[in-house]
């Protein structure tokens, strides 16, 4: 008996692992697919306006969630205009954070785009110093420095070299690792759920990404009757405007079947795996083995962070009950990356684990 029941637990972990890994896989390529979707709209069709782009992801943002609430499929945290006013300040970094990654990713190419980006996590390092006085390990500087050192070197070698982008890049990565320091801080104080938040944001950035159009008039500058006439560019166009929505859903369902930690290293290195297609996707890339010598380094330093901060968690439950909804669940930080974890008041998959455990054998196992 004891034989059958412990045939069936590990039959059961091994499902359990299989559905982990492709959920990963999903939540992985969904975040490369928005990245390849949203520089093809640029490369390709030469739609060389950030602002309006942007504008659509937030426009179809807070109608899917309206609609979808409407329609029972999702339960946000009900609509609070304290909390919408108290995420204003995040907004503002999360409306930059975009604006300036479509407008760097229309000009640099892929590989050096994610090279440029990994600055997010020094940013984060350096604004945890100043705010917080919080200096993280020798070994996690190290691996940064590493990862820096790559994106000088592979910046040197680079031929197709735009300062325009660079500084725009830059300037998206310091956004987003401001963006991530105040939904590191806010999330945990309001517990406001991510759908919650992905429509608070779109709120406060759809009339500033609007008025970005009409200041920079972006659309004065193209023949739009030309782009409505293409169907392959108005599929893109919407399937970019859902990307957000899309990729918020993976990361919650990445973080609901595995944990925070998972999702937290998948979302490091798939730029590793995003910087290798980059290099042949869209030939505008010209190699040159200073470049290829950074970018090697430069993924080498992610992948030794990302290992870092996997022995840095191992032993800290993130699991999240498979039951719980997305209103139970708010944005937190894994470092410099964003995930989930489960509101104060809702256990923790380890603790149901473990009361699972005794229920079955009498004995609780660690965990």
């Amino acid at each position: 008996m004891e034989s059958k029941r412990n045939g069936r637990h590990g039959g059961s972990q091994h499902v359990h692992g299989l559905r982990g890994g492709l959920v990963a896989a999903f939540y992985g390529l969904v975040s490369i697919a928005t990245v390849f979707l949203n520089k093809g709209i640029f490369q390709v069709y030469k739609f060389h306006a950030p602002a309006t782009l942007v504008a659509g992801q937030m426009a179809v943002s807070v109608g899917s969630i309206v609609f979808m609430n409407v329609c029972g499929v999702i339960q946000p945290t009900k609509f609070c205009w304290k909390t919408f006013k108290k995420v204003g300040l995040m907004s503002t970094f999360f409306l930059g954070k975009l604006v300036l990654d479509m407008a760097a990713l229309s000009i640099v190419n892929i590989p050096m785009y994610g090279v440029l980006k990994s600055a997010t996590t020094p940013f984060v390092l350096l604004l945890d110093w100043l705010l917080r006085a919080k200096s993280a390990t020798r070994k996690i500087q190290i691996a940064v420095m590493c990862m820096t050192l790559g994106g000088v070197i592979a910046g040197a070698g680079d031929l197709t070299f735009d300062p325009l982008g660079y500084i725009l890049a830059l300037c998206s990565a310091f956004a987003s690792a401001a963006y991530v320091v105040t939904v590191g801080k806010l999330g945990d104080e309001t517990n406001v759920d991510s759908f919650a938040l992905l429509l608070y944001n779109s709120l406060w950035s759809l009339p500033g990404s609007i008025v970005l159009m009409v200041l920079t008039n972006e659309l004065g500058k193209m023949d739009i009757g030309l782009f409505l006439g293409s169907a392959p560019f108005l599929f893109c166009f919407m399937i970019s405007c859902l990307s957000a929505l899309l990729l918020n859903y993976a990361t919650y369902l990445c973080t609901l079947v595995n944990d925070s930690l998972t999702t937290s290293v998948v979302g490091r290195l798939k730029s590793i795996v995003q910087g290798a297609f980059g290099l042949f996707a869209f030939g505008d890339v010209i190699f040159h083995p200073t470049n290829l010598l950074g970018l090697a380094l430069n993924s080498s330093g992610i992948a030794w962070y990302a290992h870092l901060k996997y022995k840095e968690h191992v032993d800290r439950s993130y699991g999240i009950p498979s039951s719980i909804p997305m209103k139970d669940m708010h944005l937190t930080r894994e470092g410099s990356q964003l995930s989930f974890a489960a509101n104060m008041r809702v256990p923790s998959r380890s603790n149901l684990a473990g009361l699972a455990t005794v229920s079955e054998t009498g004995n609780a196992h660690a965990h």
